[in-house]
């Protein structure tokens, strides 16, 4: 088998499909030289490039499911503050993530204050919104760097990461420092196959579990209307610089699940797995991969 490596797109709860995906490729014996990812996908890639499980992964994902008011608050105090002429620092997302990302890096044990412990070549995307520069977390920069202008974040821990590329732009908080505050990476790359390749040149295989989602103009509310205008841009941007690179896609069937879907989590998994079942001739095929 050629090595190839993995790039995860963003989704909010659709990322469930990630899990369910990843799960199908390691039980056909397919796994990842690389990992990219970017929002979900970069808590999926930068979880598992640190050596985790994915069992322990799906577990964790099937207890926040459950009951995600333990896991997500909402700012309430920050919020206010937004109504002060002199306050500061002001919240940048409506809803923080502390919760989520300490227990999630607790999962996996790691020192939440040392650089993240990549095992494999990892790249999560995050977005300087001060500096409107894209950020790349890291080990070492690769050799071969993508077009266009990138940071690299290469001794940050592991929760930094994680939280950054998650912070959908005012919907999570992000990660803020005395001249810099990152969010989701999305805005720069929402499924970065070109970091992928860059990591491991060769066959890159891409999940995009936000592809064709639809969902009736009735049931389009306020968190749909901005995740879908930015999804739009974002989409456009990550295929353009894909474009000459050697990609195969697999887009989960995510019709019909809004962003907060977290009592779908089950089944999105199941349509993550079902999507990579269903292609695997074709991705052994693309990898290089004889025999069934």
């Amino acid at each position: 088998m050629r090595p190839f490596s993995l790039a995860l797109s963003g989704g909010g709860i659709l990322g469930a499909a990630h899990l369910g995906a990843l799960d199908a490729l390691f039980s056909a014996g397919l796994v990842p030289t690389a990992y990219a990812g970017t929002s979900a996908g970069g808590l999926v890639a930068g979880y598992l490039g640190a050596g985790g499980s994915l069992e322990r992964l799906i577990a964790y994902g099937a207890t926040v499911s459950r009951r995600p008011l333990r896991y997500f608050s909402v700012n309430v105090h920050g919020l206010l503050d937004e109504l002060l002429p002199e306050a500061g620092p002001l919240p940048t997302g409506l809803i923080s993530p502390s919760a989520f990302i300490r227990d999630l890096v607790a999962v996996l044990g790691v020192d939440p204050v040392a650089p993240a412990p990549w095992t494999v070549p990892t790249a999560l995307i995050a977005l300087d919104v001060v500096a409107e520069e894209a950020v790349v977390f890291t080990a070492a920069a690769p050799l071969r760097v993508p077009p266009g202008r990138w940071r690299f974040a290469t001794a940050a821990p592991l929760g930094a990461a994680l939280t950054a590329t998650m912070a959908a732009p005012g919907l999570f908080d992000g990660v803020r420092g005395d001249d810099f505050v990152l969010v989701d990476g999305g805005a720069a790359d929402t499924l970065p196959s070109d970091w992928a390749y860059a990591l491991a040149p060769g066959p890159v295989l891409a999940i995009d579990v936000a592809a064709g989602r639809r969902r009736p103009a009735a049931q389009i509310g306020i968190v749909d209307a901005l995740t879908r205008s930015e999804q739009y841009l974002t989409s456009v941007v990550s295929r353009l610089r894909s474009r000459h690179l050697p990609v195969f896609t697999i887009a989960p069937d995510t019709t019909g699940f809004p962003f907060f879907a977290f009592k779908d989590f089950t089944t999105l998994v199941d349509r993550g797995r079902r999507a990579v079942e269903a292609e695997l001739p074709a991705i052994r095929r693309f990898i290089g991969q004889s025999g069934s």
